[in-house]
């Protein structure tokens, strides 16, 4: 939180001071999950490879346990088509390929997204290499996978993979040369490709097509990490909730999966119903502070204020003058509207809409870039409620800040209602299932070094100059936005900095780059080094080593960098001499403020047609058990954070 004050320090400002920080103040609970012991915690793939089911396993066991996960009808991805997301007008660097993305916010994709996916998910738990792989003739991708000195094939989009005798996955190599491994196996695994019942003809397609290899095609620099506010809850259902998804013009255009969308219920959904029980899930976002001072939720819940300060009424002007104050809204699920009809994007509505009232004039504005720029929404006459749908601005990103201007004498107050209600788009594999007899749920929090962080995404838009700028110290010497393949050549600096009264704790920093392919893929030199505070002295944490097997221009790279002591700023330089096309990041914080455990769970479900619920209310992280007398058809869950009274 940034308190701008004069200089003046008079027995107002002093009051205003402990106010606004007190120092018993209730506190947000940060990087929160829920899991049960039923589905996999796909929030981080490290603690996704600690899944009961896997976590004693290795090699072919684990490679086999995990992909029948991915293909299982309750917590398998389904086929559905092309995601692309951000403002990027080159569909190869727009493509959703992040396996977290994935896992918790679509559950579904095709195949040039889930061959590099599984890679990714491979790779997020522990084996050390992989690929995806174009099969030019059948115009499909898959995943092959190294372990025990050898490569193997495991496909994911169309439910299959062969086995040797021994019982190991065979390789793609492997599949292409022995037909008997299709037509005549001597052990299967279930699925095995269950919408091709002819297999030689796969064979067939399989041992003359074509084969290209892509390194690292997925992305790694996503976060599952959210936060709630006092006043704030999350409900995520597992099912589709009043039309809302993340809705692209392809989808329209295209006559089968227009057909899809418009079955009931409508929305996205998979064109093998037999893969799997699930269409898409929802979830929304309720943020309503009370704004008196007899509460905490305004100190807990603002992102930065200047000359307000929570009175008897709202919130009041402290001295004559301008004043304003801004909240955050930040998701690690996608801001999806409702989609109405499905040719004009302009009429879909409520992703997300702010609630304001004030006794006197108030500006909104909308900030997508932390505060780097703003775009004036929408002014508020004294005394009205107004309903402001932020829909066109917020739909298909991770959060935004809301800025409330004002201006008045000492003593008004100015804003006395404010509440933000977000929906956003949710994988039902990815939730936390009860499940007939006892369910075990764990409340945790922490991110993946057990940090209580705040996360804050960064993606410049290397397509957009203007963009691009904002972000960097300097705009490279050699770059061309429309030249795709290599859109900067040489050095260019990045720098991230904390917001209002955080720190960086540690960040993840990440890029696509060029590459050379097959034997000249040795000669491809790009690197990423950071510094702390000064853009100087920098410590290199990436060099490409691109294998020559590759024979695809592109590839990713994203690399986790824990600090030794939190920075305000860090510098980010990319080298990249063979070429530089996108980049990232996603910065996690130590907020200047006091965070809590505190948390109330609910569970709604159905048993013979009849709704119940189960409520738990949670000082600490901790395990606790619901039992359930037949198999129940799981309807939401609940987090909230309660209001507190100072």
């Amino acid at each position: 939180m940034k308190i701008r004050l004069s200089l003046s320090l008079s027995s107002t400002i002093v009051t205003f001071l402990c106010l606004m920080i007190p120092p018993t103040a209730a506190a947000r609970v940060s990087c929160i999950r829920l899991t049960s012991n039923h589905i996999a915690d796909t929030t981080d793939l490290g603690r996704f490879r600690q899944f009961h089911r896997w976590k004693d396993k290795t090699g072919n066991e684990l490679a086999l346990a995990i992909w029948r996960y991915l293909c299982d009808y309750e917590t398998g991805l389904y086929h559905f088509n092309e995601i692309l997301e951000g403002p990027d007008p080159f569909d190869e660097y727009a493509t959703v390929r992040d396996p977290l993305k994935i896992l918790n916010s679509y559950n579904m994709a095709y195949c040039g997204i889930f061959g590099p996916v599984t890679d990714g998910v491979f790779q997020g738990v522990g084996f050390t290499q992989g690929r995806s792989f174009g099969l030019e003739a059948w115009n499909h991708c898959a995943t092959e996978l190294w372990y025990d000195n050898s490569w193997h094939y495991l496909d994911v989009d169309v439910r299959g993979a062969l086995l040797r005798p021994d019982g190991i996955v065979a390789s793609l190599a492997e599949a292409k040369v022995n037909r008997s491994l299709w037509v005549n196996p001597d052990s299967t695994i279930e699925p095995f490709f269950p919408k091709d019942p002819d297999k030689a003809r796969l064979f067939d397609i399989y041992k003359d097509s074509r084969v290209h290899n892509y390194y690292r095609w997925f992305q790694a620099g996503h976060t599952m990490d959210f936060y709630l506010r006092s006043g704030e809850s999350f409900t995520r259902f597992w099912t589709p909730q009043g039309g809302r998804w993340h809705h692209l013009p392809i989808y329209a255009k295209t006559k089968w999966i227009r057909n899809l969308i418009e079955q009931y219920p409508r929305g996205p959904k998979p064109n093998h119903r037999e893969f799997t029980r699930w269409n898409h899930g929802n979830g929304l976002f309720c943020y309503r502070p009370i704004l008196t001072r007899t509460y905490t939720d305004f100190e807990d819940g603002c992102y930065e204020v200047t000359n307000l300060q929570p009175a008897e009424q709202g919130l009041q002007i402290v001295r004559d003058g301008d004043a304003e104050v801004t909240f955050e809204v930040f998701t690690p699920y996608i801001i999806v509207p409702q989609v109405n009809d499905l040719d004009d994007p302009n009429d879909d509505t409520d992703a997300s809409v702010a609630i304001v009232r004030g006794p006197i004039r108030l500006e909104v504005l909308i900030s997508l870039d932390h505060g780097l720029s703003w775009q004036q929404v929408e002014k508020i006459q004294p005394h009205n409620i107004a309903a402001i749908d932020l829909t066109s601005i917020v739909r298909g990103t991770y959060g935004y800040l809301l800025k409330l201007k004002t201006s008045g004498p000492a003593g008004s107050t100015a804003i006395d209602l404010f509440s933000l209600k977000t929906w956003v788009q949710v994988a039902p594999t990815s939730l936390p299932a009860l499940k007939k007899g006892k369910t075990t749920f764990q409340y945790s929090t922490g991110d993946r070094y057990n940090r209580q962080t705040i996360p804050m995404l960064i993606n410049p838009n290397t397509a957009n100059p203007e963009d691009l700028k904002k972000y960097v110290l300097d705009m490279p010497d050699d770059y061309d936005p429309n030249r795709h393949t290599s859109r900067i050549r040489g050095e260019i600096i990045l720098r991230l900095s904390a917001p209002p009264a955080a720190r960086i704790s540690w960040f993840t920093v990440g890029a696509t780059f060029r590459t050379h392919q097959r034997e000249q893929a040795k000669n491809t030199d790009n690197r990423i080094a950071y510094a702390v505070d000064r853009p100087e002295g920098f410590t290199e944490i990436y060099e490409s080593q691109v294998p020559t097997w590759v024979n695809h221009w592109r590839y990713n790279w994203d690399q986790d960098v824990v600090l030794s002591e939190p920075a305000d700023t860090v510098y980010v330089k990319y080298t990249a001499n063979t070429g530089l096309n996108t980049i990232r990041a996603c910065l996690h914080l130590l907020a200047n403020r006091k965070l809590r455990n505190q948390i109330k769970t609910v569970h709604t479900y159905r048993i013979g047609g009849q709704l119940k619920s189960a409520e738990k209310w949670l000082t600490k992280p901790t395990a606790y058990t619901i039992e359930c007398s037949a198999e129940p058809e799981n309807v939401s869950v609940k987090l909230e954070v309660p209001h507190e009274e100072h």
